[in-house]
């Protein structure tokens, strides 16, 4: 092999490599900058008001230093309000730093909650490691260019890198879809399971599901790294199973899981919809 063949090799080597390496789990976590905000400001009756603003589409966790956690929606969030000619103390008075994380801890997570495979209905697929991820990544056995569908409804979050996409879903768990080629959803758009997103990259689509964990803050505050992330149950013909490593099965999308997160209205819409088909 020639000096020349190997520098080629290592340099689409290196492309691919950085390619990866931009679209890992660590780098879609990166938050936009000046995503959550705080500012006093006076409202239409005088009063005054500590807002904090969320940029994003999706909660945030608030830990504030001198004070304590408050979770923020997306949109304006009045933490505090002072009384037009109130005379009394301000608390607020002083600045404080504060951290944010995204999402907030779940209340009613249930391990057992349904997901879709990342493929179309009927079709068959399986997953494997993804080793060049620190936390649990699942990398799904799809072809390079062939679609890849959301595993649950949620609303896509804002993300750095706009191959990729973050779900969150509404127990506030999240689905991070990475080493996509690309991404077909907006950030603020609302994902329905069973709806393509977007193509699978040369090394396939790797997808990630996590929640904030509460186990991991101590005083309001974490230390270290603050989410779990866990391996959900798949819908498959075999039934509502815990996939094996390596192994394929074949995927089923049916009106129970795509209703499962829908309000009393939106499964009366959907129904009524269908049957006029």
């Amino acid at each position: 092999m020639t000096q020349h063949l190997k520098f080629i090799i290592l340099f689409v080597f290196s492309l691919s490599a950085c390619h990866i390496s931009a679209q890992s789990l660590r780098k879609l976590m990166e938050r936009p900058f000046g995503v959550v905000e705080s500012k006093w400001e006076t409202d239409t009756q005088g009063n005054q008001e500590l807002n904090y603003y969320n940029e994003d589409h999706c909660d945030y966790y608030l830990y504030r230093m001198s004070d304590r956690s408050y979770n923020l929606t997306p949109g304006k969030n009045t933490i505090f309000k002072i009384e037009k000619n109130a005379s009394f103390d301000n608390p607020f008075k002083s600045a404080s730093s504060y951290k944010y994380y995204r999402g907030k801890f779940p209340v009613n997570f249930q391990i057992n909650t349904p997901y879709a495979l990342p493929v179309k209905d009927g079709q068959k697929t399986g997953w494997q490691t993804d080793p060049r991820e620190s936390v649990k990544t699942l990398n799904f056995r799809i072809k390079e260019g062939d679609l890849v569908y959301a595993t649950r409804s949620g609303i896509a979050c804002k993300t750095t890198n706009p191959r990729q996409l973050l779900v969150y879903h509404a127990d506030q768990t999240f689905a991070a879809y990475l080493v996509m080629s690309e991404n077909f959803i907006q950030p603020g758009e609302e994902v329905k399971v069973g709806q393509p997103v977007g193509k699978a990259g040369p090394s396939r689509v790797s997808i990630s599901f996590f929640f904030l964990d509460e186990n991991k803050f101590k005083g309001g505050e974490s230390s270290g790294y603050p989410y779990s992330h866990f391996i959900p149950v798949f819908r498959t013909t075999e039934g509502d199973i815990k996939l094996k490593e390596k192994t394929i099965y074949q995927a089923v999308v049916d009106d129970e899981l795509i209703m499962q997160d829908m309000s009393k209205r939106d499964k009366k819409k959907y129904m009524k919809q269908k049957n006029l088909k």
